[in-house]
C-alpha cells in the first residue's frame, strides 16, 4: 500500500512525457515491442517520479503485475488502424489518431479488448466518421451508419462521441479536450486540447495512456501510467478531489478498476472519496442511471465482494443504495457491513461450487443471413443491441441521434445485455433491434452466447438479503419493500430485476422449510399444514413432490439461485445481523444445496413449470358444469396441479376421475356437518 507520508507537488512539475517507440504498424510481425524512448533525460526523469518523489501516494507501490514488453496487434486490428490512417492520408488531415484508456490498459496487461476508443487532437468525432464515409464512397464501399450521443454538462458527460463500424468492429471516436471554468460555475467551458491535457484529465493514470496510430508508439503523458500498472496501483492524474469533482462517477470507477485488477487504492484517493463535497456531487450530479451501471458492472466482474467492500469501507454505501424515508422497522446502522457478509459468503458459495450450475441463454444474431464461421464478439453484439435499443432514431449512413445520454460510450460495449432497459425480447424491443440489425446488415438467425444474469441477481439477492424484511409507504399508502426501491430507483435497473429479487427473497424463505423435508431421512411435521386433505394420504415422496413443485413452478428456473441462498440462510450460525458475529458454515452449506438438488433432480422436478396442466380451465368448468370461472374454478386448478404433481405419470381421464371421487367425499363430508 502506498505510504500516506507522501508529499504534493503540482501536476505541472510532475509532467514527464516518455514515448515507447513500435515498428512500423504496416510492417509484419503484428507483435509491436514496448521499447523505452532514446531521450536519456526524459527517461531519467520519468525514473526519478516512479523512484519514490512520485505525485500523490508516494512510491505508488502496490502488488507487482506483469504488464508486457509489447503489444500484440490482432489482424482486425491492425486492418482497421490501416484503414483510419487512409483516411487520414486521402484528405490530407493532418489528424494525430491515438487510441485511448483501456485498450491500451488491457493490451499491455495481456488481455483482449473490444473498447476502441480513438482521440481526435483536431476535430470532432461525428466530423471523422463523416470522413470515413466519403472515404467509402469514394472507393464504392457501403456507406456505415453514424451514431452520436450528444454532451450533457449536468450530468458530467462533457464530451460528444460518435461511432460507426469499422470492418465489423464498433469503434468510437472523441476529441481531446481541455476545459476552463467561469467563475462561480462547475460546469466547464470544452475546448480542444493536447493529449497531455486530455491524459491529465482521464480518471485513472492506468487509464491515460495512449497508443498513437500514426506513430506507431505508446504514450504515457501523465509519466506513470505503465508504472502504475506494473505496480497494481490506482491513482488520479491529478489531486483525486478536482478529479471527482469533474465527474463524481469516478469514484466509482477507481473502485471497480481496483476490484477487478485487485489494485490498491492511493490512499488520498480513499479520503477524497470521504470527502462530503464528493459525497454530494455524487448523490447531486450524477444520473442514477450511471451509478446503477457501474454497480452492475462490478456485481458482474471478477471480484464483486471487493468492491462493495470498498464501497461499505469508503462510507459510500448509502449514497449509492439511497433509501426512501419511513423505512419500517428502522435501519441498523451496520446493515451495509452485514449486506457485505452475505455477499461475500454467497460468493465464496457460489464459487466453491461452481458457477456451471447457473445456466446460460442464448441470443440470435447473425450477418448477411450467412453463417459465420467466427461470430462476433460478445462486445459488439452487446453494442449492436443497444444501438437497436436505446432510442436511436436512424441508423442509416447518415447521422443517428441518441436522445439519452446517461451511458459513456466506452461503458456501452462492456454493458451486459440484461441491463439494457426495458424487456430486449418484447415486441417493440424486438421489432427495434430487427430494424436496426437490418440496416447493419444483421438478421436474427446466428447464435451468440451471452452471459445469463443468474449469476448477477443471485448477487443482487444476497446482497440485499438484510433489507429483506423493511419495507416503506409508497404515495398510496401501499407497503413496499426497501429492495424494490433500491433496485428500481437508487439504481435504475429493470423493473424484472426488482422483481425477480424479491422473488428470490420470497423464494428462499420457502425453501427453509423445505430442505429438511427434502431430506429423505426425515420426516417433518408441517406438511399436513401444507397439505390439503386430499393429500395427507399420499406417500411421502408425492409430499415432496407436490411442495417442492409448487415452488420451483413459481421461480421456475432460477431454483438454484434461490437454494443457493437459502443454504446460508439456513446454516447460519447465529441468528442475529450483527455485522461482527455473522458467520456462516459454507461447507456444510455446499452439502445442504448439493443434496437438495440430487433430492429434486430424483422427484423429476427439473423443468416442472414447463409441465402443462393435464385439465385446462375449460374442462374444469365442464366438469363443474359451470359457464363462467370463479374462485371455484381457480380453486380446483390449485388442487390439479397438486394431484398431478402427486402423479407425473397420470393421465387427464384418471385426473377426471380422482376430482369425481374428491368432489364425492366433499360432498359427504358437508352433509355430516
Amino acid at each position: 500500500m502506498p505510504s500516506p507520508m507522501a508529499f504534493h507537488l503540482k501536476p505541472t512539475r510532475l509532467f514527464a512525457c516518455r514515448l515507447f517507440r513500435f515498428p512500423p504498424l504496416r510492417a509484419p510481425p503484428s507483435q509491436i515491442p514496448l521499447l523505452p524512448s532514446p531521450n536519456r533525460a526524459l527517461g531519467l526523469r520519468l525514473r526519478l517520479l516512479h523512484s519514490g518523489a512520485t505525485a500523490r501516494g508516494g512510491s505508488g507501490m502496490g502488488s507487482s503485475v506483469a504488464v508486457k514488453d509489447k503489444i500484440d496487434l490482432t489482424e482486425k486490428e491492425e486492418k482497421i488502424f490501416r484503414r483510419l490512417l487512409d483516411v487520414v492520408d486521402r484528405f490530407n488531415l493532418e489528424t494525430q489518431l491515438r487510441v485511448a484508456g483501456g485498450w491500451v490498459r488491457d493490451k499491455l496487461l495481456g488481455k483482449d479488448c473490444y473498447d476502441i476508443d480513438i482521440a481526435l487532437d483536431n476535430m470532432l468525432g461525428r466530423e471523422f466518421c463523416e470522413k470515413v464515409n466519403e472515404f467509402l464512397q469514394s472507393t464504392g464501399e457501403e456507406q456505415q451508419g453514424i451514431g452520436v450521443i450528444q454532451c450533457n454538462p449536468d450530468q458530467s458527460k462533457h464530451l460528444e462521441t460518435a461511432r460507426m463500424r469499422i470492418y465489423d468492429t464498433w469503434v468510437d471516436f472523441v476529441n481531446l479536450r481541455s476545459e476552463t471554468y467561469a467563475e462561480n460555475s462547475r460546469i466547464p467551458t470544452m475546448k480542444f486540447g493536447t493529449a497531455r491535457e486530455d491524459a491529465f484529465r482521464r480518471d485513472l493514470t492506468i487509464n491515460s495512456l495512449f497508443y498513437n496510430i500514426n506513430t506507431n508508439s505508446v504514450e504515457d503523458l501523465t509519466g506513470r501510467g505503465v508504472q502504475d500498472l506494473r505496480n497494481g496501483y490506482v491513482v488520479t492524474p491529478l489531486p483525486p478531489k478536482a478529479t471527482f469533482l469533474d465527474d463524481p462517477l469516478r469514484v466509482l470507477r477507481a473502485i471497480r478498476f481496483g476490484a477487478r485488477f485487485e489494485f490498491s487504492l492511493d490512499e488520498d484517493l480513499k479520503k477524497a472519496a470521504m470527502d462530503s463535497e464528493v459525497k454530494a456531487a455524487i448523490a447531486e450530479k450524477i444520473s442514477r442511471e450511471r451509478i446503477g451501471h457501474e454497480i452492475d458492472l462490478m456485481m458482474s466482474d471478477k471480484q464483486p465482494v471487493t468492491a462493495i467492500t470498498n464501497i461499505v469501507d469508503l462510507q459510500l454505501f448509502f449514497v449509492v443504495f439511497t433509501l426512501p424515508a419511513n423505512v419500517n422497522p428502522a435501519v441498523n446502522e451496520e446493515i451495509d457491513s452485514v449486506a457485505v457478509s452475505y455477499l461475500g459468503a454467497a460468493w465464496n458459495l457460489l464459487q466453491s461450487i461452481g458457477c456451471s450450475i447457473l445456466s446460460f441463454h442464448m441470443r440470435e444474431i447473425a450477418s448477411d443471413g450467412m453463417r459465420r464461421q467466427n461470430r462476433l464478439a460478445s462486445a459488439e453484439v452487446e453494442r449492436t443491441l443497444l444501438l437497436a435499443t436505446h432510442g436511436i432514431e436512424d441508423i442509416s449512413p447518415g447521422i443517428a441521434w441518441i436522445a439519452e445520454d446517461q451511458l459513456s460510450l466506452s461503458d456501452i460495449q462492456r454493458r451486459n445485455l440484461s441491463c439494457v432497459k426495458g424487456q430486449l425480447w418484447g415486441i417493440e424491443m424486438e421489432l427495434s433491434l430487427r430494424r436496426g440489425l437490418t440496416h447493419l446488415g444483421l438478421t436474427l438467425e446466428y447464435s451468440t452466447l451471452v452471459k445469463d444474469d443468474q449469476r448477477r441477481l443471485y448477487l443482487y439477492e444476497a446482497l440485499f438479503f438484510p433489507f429483506r424484511n423493511i419495507v416503506y409507504m409508497d404515495k398510496k399508502s401501499k407497503k413496499i419493500p426497501v429492495t424494490n426501491f433500491i433496485i428500481r430507483e437508487s439504481l435504475k435497473l429493470k423493473a424484472s430485476d426488482a422483481d425477480m429479487v424479491m422473488s428470490l427473497h420470497f423464494a428462499s424463505e420457502r425453501f427453509l422449510s423445505l430442505i429438511p423435508l427434502l431430506n429423505p431421512n426425515n420426516d417433518s411435521e408441517f406438511i399436513e399444514s401444507e397439505l390439503d386433505g386430499d393429500f395427507l394420504d399420499v406417500p411421502m415422496a408425492s409430499k415432496r413432490r407436490i411442495l417442492a413443485g409448487l415452488l420451483l413452478r413459481q421461480i421456475k428456473d432460477y431454483w438454484r439461485v434461490s437454494l443457493l441462498a437459502s443454504t446460508l440462510l439456513y446454516n447460519r450460525v447465529d441468528s442475529s445481523d450483527d455485522a461482527s458475529s455473522i458467520q456462516f458454515e459454507l461447507d456444510t452449506a455446499k452439502e445442504i444445496f448439493l443434496r437438495v438438488q440430487s433430492a429434486i433432480s430424483q422427484l423429476d422436478l427439473d423443468q416442472v413449470w414447463d409441465a402443462k396442466p393435464l385439465l385446462d380451465g375449460k374442462a374444469i368448468m365442464n366438469f363443474l358444469q359451470l359457464k363462467t370461472g370463479g374462485p371455484l374454478v381457480k380453486e380446483w386448478q390449485n388442487r390439479v396441479l397438486k394431484w398431478q404433481l402427486a402423479h407425473p405419470q397420470g393421465t387427464a381421464d384418471e385426473c377426471l376421475d380422482w376430482m369425481k371421487q374428491s368432489q364425492t367425499k366433499r360432498a359427504k363430508l358437508a352433509s355430516c356437518t
